[in-house]
């Protein structure tokens, strides 16, 4: 399940962000890849509307990762 998650989450990041490689699941969106706030923002709606979920901005620190995100959002899911 949270692999394709993960897939799901890569998916949505290549359509906001297509020019840059994520090269660990681990690396951090703004501090390593450089994605700066709208486009994270554009990034998190276009995954709350696929899993019909919504992320406060308050918890946008525990999905800092593709990792951190999956697992957020199987958490929200369960």
């Amino acid at each position: 399940m949270k692999n394709i998650i993960i897939n799901t989450i890569l998916t949505h990041f290549r359509d906001v962000k297509p020019k840059l490689e994520i090269d660990s699941n681990d690396s951090n969106f703004k501090e390593e890849l450089g994605v700066d706030s709208l486009d994270m923002a554009e990034f998190v709606a276009r995954i709350e509307q696929e899993y019909r979920i919504e992320i406060p901005d308050t918890d946008w620190s525990q999905i800092a990762t593709v990792n951190l995100m999956a697992e957020y959002i199987h958490n929200v899911q369960h």
